[in-house]
């Protein structure tokens, strides 16, 4: 084999793998789909015909999730067996093992870890292991996120017996072999250099610093040159042994699979994991939302911006009554009060947008724009005036009717694939959100009452704390 393919290859993306699950997708609806929506060459996408049509908008989920136990380990799971095509997506995430919970002394390697345990298991080295997840169809893949660490597995109903055993010797015999070392930190100082080439990335790490302070939040998640340099074998095997744990553990599996094969499948893979280990405490982030706008002088032909203000948590009784609101403003695409105003009316910018992170210690209301130069600043006070309006005013039975009626009739299309089921079964769990969420998300918005999306604008639109942090010729700030 050359030395290039070796290089290329990358666990859970493999071409084969994604014929073969496309091939049995096309078999459901996906080839209608396709004919119905790109059948001409003169084609012009329409989000809001796509949204009534698809068949998912009118998807009930009628079958109901249920909470599966395995016998041996007592590990439970959220699952949505589904027959449709012989395939299985499990997903899963480990609590407070993400880069806020990285040691003050090895920040980043959270992120290490999620990009090497995919580089070998047991005897198999990266090449081998790769290969076998090609030849069997099947995906396995990682990410460190702000709060937690996450997988997930994608596989046939044929080869699920060897995916689990791929998976479980990934989690329990990570290889972590010294030339993967080697190369993954050639790639993150790799990423640490392009950071401070690319304006969007000095932005974003700009802006985690004025918000979050010295807080986990604020850090940069690849960690600087000395904490990639410092990361050693042992420190990754302690990172999984610490961190991946049973009692961190969140499952959701979706797919053709029985509840009895989906117990048995939790022991299998999570069964040997420890039950407990050590994680750093993450205090609540007290956000500076005093200190004023802050500029990064650059000379650039874009100037970019991100601005935020307090949000709140996914369980909070406003988080609905603000979702419809924020969606109203600067959510809902082409048709958000911040775009018509900033885009169609006045032409000054190809996108601005608002939208709402739940992050676990700091719920925010966040958003972005671009724009040239000279129609930076007009653009910075369009959204502050529409921000202004929002909380003074809040919206219109109009605005309201037909933000619910979409929020209600689009929300089933975030389902497309199987593995999207699975990741919000396992967002259900960490949220708490109730398993019988998917029969009862759309009432929750259909119960939501104009005044209290009126009450919610006010209180999180109209209270004075909008905050930008932008970079490129406007602004009076310097770097």
């Amino acid at each position: 084999m050359p030395k290039s393919r070796y290089y290329q290859h990358r666990a859970g993306r493999h071409s084969l793998a994604r014929f073969v699950l496309l091939a049995v997708l096309l078999c459901g609806t996906g080839f209608a789909a396709y004919k119905k929506y790109s059948g001409s060459l003169t084609w012009g996408f329409n989000p809001q015909k796509l949204v009534a049509d698809s068949v998912l908008s009118g998807k009930t989920f009628e079958t109901e999730v249920r909470e599966v136990v395995s016998p041996r380990a007592k590990i439970k799971a959220y699952l949505f067996e589904d027959r449709t095509n012989p395939i299985i997506s499990v997903s899963f995430l480990f609590k407070n093992a993400g880069l806020a919970n990285d040691a003050e002394s090895e920040v980043g390697i959270s992120g290490m870890a999620a990009s090497l345990l995919t580089t070998g298991a047991g005897d198999m080295d990266r090449l081998q292991f790769s290969e076998e997840l090609e030849d069997r169809a099947a995906s396995i893949g990682f990410s460190a996120g702000r709060d937690d660490f996450s997988g997930a597995l994608l596989t046939t109903k044929a080869e699920a017996s060897r995916a689990y055993e791929l998976l479980s010797m990934v989690l329990t015999q990570p290889r972590f072999a010294p030339e993967d070392i080697a190369q993954a930190k050639a790639e993150r100082l790799l990423l640490l250099k392009q950071q401070q080439e690319r304006p969007e990335r000095v932005l974003a790490l700009a802006a985690g610093k004025a918000l979050f302070g010295t807080h986990p939040y604020g850090r940069n998640p690849l960690g600087e040159a000395g904490d990639i340099a410092a990361v050693t074998r042992e420190k990754l095997l302690e990172y999984v042994r610490n961190h991946l744990v049973r009692s961190n553990l969140i499952v959701g599996i979706a797919g053709d699979i029985t509840p009895e094969e989906a117990g048995a499948m939790l022991d299998e893979v999570f069964g040997s994991l420890p039950e407990s280990g050590r994680s750093a405490f993450v205090r609540t982030a007290e956000v500076d939302f005093a200190s004023g706008d802050k500029n990064i002088a650059r000379v650039l032909p874009q100037s970019i911006a991100q601005f935020a203000a307090p949000g709140v948590a996914r369980n909070n009784g406003d988080f609905y009554p603000l979702y419809v609101a924020n969606h109203i403003l600067g959510g809902s695409g082409l048709t958000s009060r911040l775009s018509l105003a900033a885009r169609e009316d006045e032409a000054l910018t190809y996108g601005v947008y608002s939208y709402m992170s739940t992050a676990e210690k700091a719920p925010l209301l966040l958003g972005g724009f671009s724009a040239t130069p000279e129609n930076f600043s007009r653009v910075k006070e369009i959204v502050r005036e529409e921000w202004r309006k929002m909380g003074e005013k809040g919206v219109t039975p109009e605005e309201f009717n037909a933000a619910k009626e979409y929020l209600l009739a689009s929300y089933n299309l975030r389902f497309a694939s199987i593995g999207d089921i699975a990741d919000i079964l396992t967002a259900m769990q960490k949220e708490e959100l109730g398993i019988d969420f998917l029969q009862k998300r759309n009432d929750y918005i259909r119960n939501i009452k104009l005044q209290e999306v009126n009450n919610a604008a006010r209180k999180y639109f109209g209270n004075g704390k909008l905050r930008f942090i932008t970079i490129g010729n406007e602004g009076a700030g310097k770097e």
